[in-house]
């Protein structure tokens, strides 16, 4: 496979060994979650879906940050503990989730379940001499010293004047402008929404950046594998995260880091401030889960995408596409089967359909770099190939042939968690079958009272016929 490694600013031909791990950070659990956490979500379960399809096991991690100062403040605008917010946004991500086809990882830890952890890996960076405390006997926030680690900003790729630039948490008491914290002494809005833990420095919380490091290397080891996330956690969270499982581990953490490009609010960057986030739950509810997600892995991952309606209108005309071909597929292999009509094996007569060259190009496509808009299309180019075959040939289909293709085809989608939840054309009964060829009679002596009739009959038990000039057929509505 061919990967473009953050850390490396290029591609990297690669082989993963038998069992891949992987961590993806998770969400801030303090609001519903937006499109920009979709994309990341879906992009690395289509990672780890693929991996999985070339034979590998995956052992896939991805955190909840539920203490940090969104939620804290959240919480005492509601008159909540910070615990009660996270575990309720952390309930909506999963429902989003389901709605995407974006299955569950490996493990979910949580912040607050790691604590002791997390003091204990603070407190070998200060005895180490990469951190130091600063405060009172009360109160200590522990701070990690960048200059104390050489290479950072090998991440970012940041020059030292450009990271002098960022300082992202004030306070005269740092050593150096860049330094970021560990441990946090607790504050007022902390104790008001519970939020503080005992710890060697007096009542607290966790930095942000230490959790990823702690919780990433308990489930996984180090070096694993895989750490993805959006391209927006590459400076500073990725860059102190690597910084501080180095200074702990004395290792390059990380084999690969992979990060996701943002998705844009027609052309505008997506923030509160312009009031332009959109939600997930909002986009599934008026397209559908899975609309969502073919428009999500219609770009490739490491360029911008553009949310629009128009957009969204053309992702589903795209997916319905590909949905009337295992539809096609799926109702003639009913018909078949119900009916006794197809070509078996060894019979002189009959069409073949073959997908091996197809799944050989969206194998490769996949294989450079996840690129799923080109294994779209090479989907698409077989739907197209498909659909030419089943409606266009007046010969019968070899019935394992179609067999076959239905099932590659299927696994191929499923991939990038497509029709997942696909529910099979149901096979009729020998009194249904009675039903449609009376209903066929009476079509062809203009009775359609009488043939609407027992279309009718058949919708009320969840099954559409459809009139083909190959016959009657049928799918579960």
């Amino acid at each position: 496979m061919r990967i473009y490694n953050t850390i490396k600013k290029g591609y990297e031909d690669i082989e993963f060994n038998e069992t891949v791990k992987m961590y993806v950070c998770g969400i801030t659990a303090y609001d519903y979650s937006h499109i920009g956490h979709a994309r990341s979500a879906v992009f690395f379960d289509t990672v780890r879906r693929f991996l999985e399809y070339k034979g590998h096991k995956v052992i896939y991690v991805q955190n909840f940050t539920d203490v940090d100062d969104k939620i804290i403040r959240r919480a005492v605008e509601e008159g909540k503990t910070q615990k009660e917010v996270a575990d309720k946004f952390i309930e909506e991500f999963f429902k989003d989730m389901e709605e995407l086809n974006v299955r569950r990882a490996t493990y979910h830890p949580k912040v607050t379940e790691h604590i002791q952890e997390i003091i204990e890996a603070v407190m070998k960076l200060v005895e180490a001499g990469y951190a130091y405390e600063v405060g009172s006997e009360n109160g200590k926030d522990v701070y990690f010293h960048v200059p104390s680690f050489e290479t950072y900003g090998k991440l970012s790729g940041m020059s030292l004047d450009e990271l002098n630039r960022h300082r992202i948490e004030p306070d005269p008491r740092k050593k150096d402008v860049k330094d970021f914290a560990l441990w946090k002494a607790a504050k007022d809005d902390d104790l008001k929404a519970k939020a503080v833990f005992d710890s060697p420095w007096g009542e607290g919380r966790p930095g942000w950046h230490i959790e990823c490091s702690v919780l990433s290397t308990k489930y996984l080891g180090t070096p694993f594998d895989i750490h993805g996330g959006g391209k927006d956690l590459i400076f500073p969270h990725h860059e102190n995260e690597r910084a501080q499982s180095y200074a702990l581990y004395g290792v390059e953490p990380v084999r690969y880091w992979i990060h996701n490009d943002f998705v844009t609010i027609e052309g505008e960057k997506m923030s509160k401030s312009l009031g332009n986030i959109v939600r997930i739950r909002d986009v599934v509810e008026k397209f559908g889960g899975e609309v969502l997600r073919y428009f999500l892995l219609s770009a490739h991952y490491r360029t911008p995408l553009d949310y629009s309606q128009d957009a969204m209108e053309r992702a589903k005309r795209s997916y319905e596409a590909l949905l009337n071909t295992v539809q096609l597929m799926d109702m003639e292999l009913a018909y078949m089967e119900t009916f006794g009509e197809f070509a078996e094996d060894g019979e002189k007569t009959g069409e073949t359909i073959n997908l091996d060259e197809y799944e050989k190009r969206f194998v490769q496509a996949m294989e450079d770099d996840f690129n799923t808009p080109k294994a779209l299309a090479i989907l698409h180019e077989a739907s197209t190939y498909i659909n030419r075959m089943i409606s266009g040939s007046t010969s019968r289909i070899f019935k394992k042939s179609l067999q076959n293709a239905f099932h590659t085809f299927i696994r191929l989608c499923n991939i990038l968690g497509l029709f997942e939840k696909y529910k099979r054309v149901p096979i009729l009964s020998e009194e249904d079958v009675r039903q449609i060829r009376e209903r066929e009679e009476a079509r062809k002596m203009k009775d359609f009272q009488k043939a609407d009739a027992i279309r009718d009959e058949f919708r009320k038990r969840s099954i559409q016929l459809i009139d083909t000039p190959k016959g009657t057929r049928w799918r579960a509505i």
